[in-house]
């Protein structure tokens, strides 16, 4: 029988957790070469709350297709190591809902569920067609304002980056 990680409603009481950024949070944020890879680039940023384990903002772009690319919203409960996907933010390629059986080539966005850690797949697994973004800066923008993230007194939001 598979381990529910997080229900639903444990879900979304950390995504409303209020998260401060810090004031350079976009210069850590940008996306670099990694050693690991010669096609993609990535960029991260930690947020740790007190008591509340710590978020952490995933970067990465395909080098060559703009298309290509994901903005995660990370999650790492207290005492433990593991980092669980609460939400990512997809470019263009083929995703398939494996409970739904319903397929789709476009922009995505993946949602952490209770009903696909209770069949086994992937905590962040279903996915739903968006026409939020359409660029990697659209997404990062998005995940920034849907999931509660705070921005440095003094700064102005970033127009739409559709």
């Amino acid at each position: 029988m598979p381990v529910i990680q997080f229900s639903d409603v444990e879900i979304e009481a950390l995504i409303a957790i209020s998260k401060p950024l810090p004031v350079d949070y976009r210069s850590r944020l940008r996306t670099r070469s990694r050693s690991y890879s010669d096609k993609h680039e990535e960029g991260q940023l930690e947020v740790q709350m007190q008591d509340a384990g710590t978020f952490r903002i995933i970067i990465r772009k395909n080098r060559i297709n703009p298309l290509d690319f994901s903005v995660i919203l990370g999650y790492i409960p207290p005492e433990r190591l593991k980092l669980f996907h609460l939400r990512r933010y997809n470019g263009v390629h083929k995703h398939t809902n494996k409970i739904e059986c319903i397929s789709f080539r476009a922009f995505h966005i993946h949602y952490a569920t209770q009903r696909y850690q209770e069949t086994g797949w992937d905590l962040d697994g279903y996915a739903e067609l968006t026409d939020k973004y359409t660029t990697v800066d659209g997404a990062q923008e998005l995940l920034l304002d849907e999931c509660n993230f705070i921005r440095p007194d003094g700064e102005r939001r970033q127009p739409k980056l559709l």
